[in-house]
């Protein structure tokens, strides 16, 4: 019993965060951009000031040095704009801002985020959605708190 609803779990959340994955993947593609951008572009659409490169780092949840390789790319690309580098002496201080283009992109993915999320719920009615994101936010704590110990 238990070893069944540990696969049952452990299989199905990798199951679930495989497939984000390949759909990150695929729809970056078809914008010209990598999977790994689509998080770091979606962020920065969130904050209109810009964020630093360790606040995108944690925000993204994700290394800063993959957020360096990724801003380093999008910039070249004319996604994004580090502002006021000359300011703070550093462009790890400095925030980085969508540029037009950026933001033209990030719309379009914020379109492909919302019909994603509502093609993958739809057969959920919004108590078992508000359920299966608590619960799904209980066992994440309950976790970092093993993990932890």
């Amino acid at each position: 019993m238990e070893t069944e609803r540990f696969e049952d779990f452990v299989g199905l959340i990798t199951l679930i965060s495989k497939e984000i994955q390949r759909i990150k993947t695929v729809e970056a593609s078809k914008l010209g951009l990598k999977g790994s951008d689509i998080m770091c572009l979606y962020y920065l659409g969130q904050h209109e000031e810009g964020l630093t490169g360790s606040e995108l780092a944690r925000e993204a949840d994700i290394t800063r040095a993959a957020v360096s390789r990724t801003l380093a790319h999008l910039e070249e690309d004319g996604f994004v704009e580090v502002a006021g580098e000359q300011k703070t002496g550093s462009r790890y201080r400095a925030p980085v801002r969508l540029t037009k283009r950026g933001r033209e992109v990030t719309d379009t993915v914020g379109e492909i985020i919302r019909r994603v999320v509502a093609e993958a719920g739809e057969e959920l009615g919004d108590i078992q959605r508000i359920q299966m994101y608590r619960s799904l936010n209980l066992i994440l704590e309950r976790l970092k708190g093993i993990s932890r110990d």
